[in-house]
């Protein structure tokens, strides 16, 4: 039964990043605009929130690995992004309201809003080659082959987001797809009931608020 999932749920993650991203982009427009500036500050501060996941997700994989250790870090990402859905606006209106520098309240916003889910889809491809990896001789290859599949889901994840899923769905409830998309993978990880019933519950009340709020405009 586990034989492909971590390669899932590492494609999974990958894509997450680049739709994060690429949705992140269209929701600083409206508040700080689309230039240079926001581009940098947003492409920088998902470079750097990566390196961080990369570094902690390494470190915790090796004191402790387990599918527990993957799974909680799939819940947290997927709600930290489900909770961005209904926090941007009021985040993005005080940013502005504060900060006058184009470049600042970008960095801030980023920063906010995307850093701590990426840090933590930073920490999945670490704990997943760990877990596959079963034998020493066999680790650049067990390391390249997963981090290839999660590469494979950001390129896969860039071209969904900007020709299919932005352009249908808008900014809001692409948060919710995405967050959707961690859940997906964290039944593969850990599909126990308790925490299967929990996360399917914020799901439905975080969509019924969205739908509820693109139902009065």
């Amino acid at each position: 039964m586990r034989r492909y999932d971590l390669e899932i749920i590492s494609l999974i993650g990958g894509a997450a990043v680049m739709i994060l991203e690429l949705v992140g982009s269209r929701v600083l427009a409206p508040y700080v605009g689309t230039s240079l500036y926001v581009w940098t500050s947003l492409i920088g501060i998902i470079l750097g929130s990566l390196s961080l996941g990369y570094a902690w997700g390494g470190n915790l994989a090796d004191r402790r690995p387990s599918y527990a250790l993957l799974s909680r870090i799939l819940v947290a990402a997927a709600l930290l992004i489900g909770l961005t859905a209904v926090l941007q606006r009021p985040i993005l209106a005080s940013i502005g309201n504060a900060i006058d520098d184009i470049r600042l309240g970008a960095v801030i916003a980023a920063l906010l809003l995307f850093a701590p889910a990426t840090i933590l889809l930073g920490m999945i491809a670490p704990c997943a080659v760990k877990l596959r990896l079963i034998d020493v001789s066999r680790a650049g290859r067990t390391a390249g082959n997963l981090y290839a599949i999660s590469t494979v889901g950001s390129i896969a994840g860039t071209f969904l987001a900007g020709f299919f899923l932005i352009p249908s769905l808008g900014a809001t409830k692409n948060f919710l797809v995405l967050s959707s998309m961690l859940f997906v993978a964290w039944l593969l990880a850990r599909p126990t009931f308790l925490f299967r019933t929990g996360i399917s519950l914020f799901f439905s009340i975080a969509f019924a608020f969205t739908s509820l709020d693109y139902a009065r405009r």
